[in-house]
């Protein structure tokens, strides 16, 4: 009801009043329905208020996956679903010593999603240090087979929860519920009937006829987990002592079918559905989930069995929230694409420019290139990937684009058998025969892929035939997320003060430490053997960087004694003394190493001078840096959680980039050229990737994983088992392009009498050194025998 009709009806009413009490109750009215549908919408849809609020910038992309407990607004996991209306009781049968390693992961992870209550159960005395909720049995042992402890389990749940919950779940402590699945899979049964549901097993082989069972009979294998509904339970659980009593076989899964044939009158469904609802991992021994984590059964299952190693049961968890972010996130973007459509056809201009990026439909042309350098480049796939961006134009597919494309195959066979069931047919991916990929960094991944599918049909006239399909797609970026940080100023004495500093001490950090950290001490170690010249132009950057500024840098130079270069070591000598005495203070230690050059050695050396809580900085004499790499070295190495790895920019040969004297070329003479440290264009130099050399650690942290390995000799290979050594542990490795650090050109001489391997990385980082692609090209092309060559090579296939 609009203003005129209200003013018109109080009017005929021959009263002003109507129109002020229809104004309020309007207004009241409005409110209460506005937040009605508010709440009963998100209750709907499982979001909080701000349904679209997410950290991190995240890829939106079109699909499904699985939707584990939810996590609340800080990271931390959401508590426990109320109990008001319980739905199901799991029981998980642990032992003692399983509690705090098994049942704790499960009780961290997919515990908080059922819709009711799980608790452990253990042997006599058993208990839990970390608050995992255990009912130690009276009278059982942790002796396999468990018979006793399983079947005392459910009589256990029988006589405390049977007219409490619906349902029953009898599982293992290595296997990991899916709770939202289970709620919704159990829904769909009548509870009231009894029913006794799990993955219908016969026995082995090499058991058959030796269980006890007829031709028609079954019993629910117990690994994937048996459920029971409440009338089941009744029947059966006053009878568990004369099961007890009465067992044909060791195998308690077995003896519980058994039991509850013989009274509840029932058996195990045959559905042959169960063997993807309760599913058994048979593709891997030791049960990880190690490779198949994204398989359509894993996605599809209800429990995953077994999950041996507690860690997995974290990475399982973790995947499945991340599957359930990604989800949200296509939503929201969905939404924003709705909402940019309706604005169009109301004629409505938005000056939100993130809005009105996301906004936009998906389409493999969205960037329009207004010249040649802007075009973006394809990657052509197959087996392996072929690109322009690479020095090597063929190479295997990286682990991180593996991963993308195994997560987009996934989702796109979702959405084309989203409706399988109803139209009686399914498609199962079996290849990528090629495909393209690029990266746009405004707007997203763009794929274009040849897959080989197989249609099968399983309604009217069965069928299987191969079928290709071209699939485009595109993962879209959402905007950027930004996190405060705690401010590292120096706060005036306040409430606000005291109250950062409570809050730090309560995350394991003191105030001073937090605030000193861009103050912190570096301790750079350099090993070095002859190369004065190379080492006075390192020496002139150390001054002007961090001498002259009064930055807090201790340099330790561990320098070897070559008999075949004593007269640098004494001119090396003289120069760092000469510093010492130019700058009073503890700035410069000098370590004299006897023997063959060894980088690990000297590292070794120079990192034994330096404390368990010192922040070391691995470095090369070759390296220029500036004061913003300092920074960058403080705030990303963390004590006990993460070490810096920098990709550091890596010159070409001067004497390739310079040859015709271009600007970005400083030239002292014909013969002196050098490129500027801070020219990052693709023709003076690259990022280089592979170099591992150039680290920042703490001493107590490179300790733990056990420091260099000493017996490498020779060139290289010593800072990528340190890496590897890293990656293994528990530490985080922070690896990101850094600008403030340039490796200067310096020509590399390879010892073939070093081992294949370390000998093939020399050639393969002297190569790299050389040139660009792009100018390598152009010295090939450019030379006139080579062309006339090709010219005639493709006039010889047209004729």
């Amino acid at each position: 009801m609009n203003g005129e009709e209200e003013y018109t009806m109080a009017k005929r009413y021959g009263s002003t009043n109507v129109l002020w009490i229809s104004l309020v109750l309007g207004f009241i009215v409005g409110i209460l329905f506005s937040n009605w549908m508010k709440s009963n919408f998100f209750s709907h849809c499982g979001l909080p208020d701000i349904c679209c609020e997410e950290r991190g910038l995240s890829v939106g992309m079109f699909g499904a996956g699985d939707s584990p407990a939810t996590s609340s607004a800080d990271g931390e996991l959401a508590p426990e679903k109320s109990n008001e209306n319980p739905f199901v009781f799991v029981g998980m049968m642990t032992a003692k010593k399983f509690i705090d390693t098994r049942g704790l992961a499960a009780h961290r992870t997919w515990v908080k999603s059922i819709n009711g209550k799980v608790m452990f159960f253990s042997s006599e005395g058993s208990k839990s240090s970390y608050g995992v909720p255990v009912v130690a049995l009276p009278n059982v042992d942790d002796s396999y087979p468990p018979q006793k402890k399983s079947f005392m389990m459910l009589k256990y749940m029988h006589d405390h929860f049977l007219d409490k919950y619906e349902w029953f779940v009898r599982a293992d402590d290595d296997v990991f519920v899916k709770g939202d699945r289970l709620e919704l899979f159990l829904r769909s049964v009548n509870s009231s009937k009894p029913q006794f549901i799990g993955q219908a097993g016969v026995g082995k082989q090499e058991e058959l006829g030796l269980l006890s069972l007829t031709a028609t009979e079954n019993f629910c294998m117990g690994g994937p987990g048996m459920i029971f509904s409440r009338e089941t339970l009744r029947r059966m659980a006053p009878h568990i002592s004369y099961c007890l009593q009465n067992l044909y076989t060791t195998h308690e899964d077995v003896e519980i079918g058994r039991c509850v044939r013989k009274f509840a009158g029932i058996q195990c469904t045959w559905a042959y559905e169960m063997q993807h609802i309760l599913y058994q991992n048979y593709k891997e021994d030791k049960g990880s989930f190690k490779k198949t984590l994204k398989s359509k059964e894993v996605q599809n299952a209800v429990t995953l069995h077994p999950v041996k190693d507690p860690n997995y049961q974290f990475r399982i968890y973790n995947y499945l929230q991340s599957t359930q972010i990604m989800n949200r996130h296509q939503k929201q973007m969905q939404m924003i694409r709705e909402m940019t459509m309706m604005n169009q056809l109301l004629g409505v201009q938005k000056s939100n420019v993130v809005e009105n990026k996301l906004g936009m439909m998906p389409s493999l042309n969205k960037h329009v290139p207004r010249d040649a350098d802007e075009v973006i480049s394809w990657d052509f796939i197959k087996k392996s990937i072929f690109s322009n961006h690479h020095s090597n134009p063929r190479r295997g597919i990286e682990l991180s684009l593996s991963g993308s494309l195994d997560d987009v195959i996934m989702q796109i066979m979702h959405l084309v058998n989203k409706n399988a069931r109803q139209r009686g047919r399914t498609i199962d991916f079996k290849e990528i025969l090629y495909g393209y990929h690029r990266a746009n960094p405004l707007y997203g991944a763009d794929y274009i892929l040849d897959l080989l599918l197989i249609y099968r049909k399983h309604k009217g006239r069965r069928m299987t035939v191969p079928v290709r399909r071209h699939a485009y797609l595109q993962q879209s970026f959402l905007d950027a997320q930004y996190i405060e940080e705690i401010p590292t100023y120096h706060p005036e004495p306040s409430v606000g003060a005291q109250v950062l500093q409570l809050f730090q001490q309560f995350a394991g950090r003191t105030l001073n430490n937090e605030l000193d950290k861009r103050t912190e001490t570096i301790h750079m170690i350099m090993p070095l053997s002859g190369r004065f010249k190379i080492f006075q132009r390192f020496m002139r950057n150390f001054e002007e960087i961090c001498l002259k500024p009064g930055q807090n840098v201790q340099l330790h130079m561990v320098i070897f004694n070559n008999e075949k270069e004593d007269m640098a070591l004494e001119r090396t000598i003289e120069l760092l003394q000469r510093y010492q005495r130019r700058y009073r203070g503890n700035y410069i230690e000098i370590i004299q190493a006897n023997g063959a050059f060894n980088r690990g050695r000297g590292i070794e050396l120079g990192a034994s001078r330096c404390k368990g809580d010192s922040l070391m900085y691995f470095v090369d004499v070759d390296i220029v840096f500036n004061s913003d790499a300092l920074t960058r070295i403080r705030l990303l190495t963390k004590q006990g959680q993460q070490v810096y790895f920098p990709i550091v920019f890596s010159q070409f040969d001067p004497v390739t980039v310079c040859k015709d004297r271009p600007p970005y070329c400083m030239c002292s003479g014909r013969n002196h050229c050098f490129i500027h440290p801070w020219d990052f264009s693709l023709k003076a130099g690259y990022w280089r990737q592979f170099g591992f050399g150039i680290v920042a650690m703490y001493r107590s942290d490179m300790l733990s994983v056990g420091g260099f390995d000493l017996t490498i000799e020779g060139w290289g290979k010593e800072d990528v088992d340190l890496y590897t050594k890293f990656i293994e542990s528990n530490i985080t490795l922070f690896r990101s392009v850094d600008p403030g650090m340039t490796h200067a050109f310096h020509a590399i001489v390879c010892d073939s009498n070093l081992e294949p391997a370390q000998y093939q990385m020399c050639v393969g980082s002297k190569a790299q050194s050389y040139g660009s692609v792009q100018e390598m090209a152009s010295v090939v092309y450019g030379i006139d025998d080579i062309m006339q060559r090709h010219e005639q090579h493709l006039l010889n296939i047209g004729s």
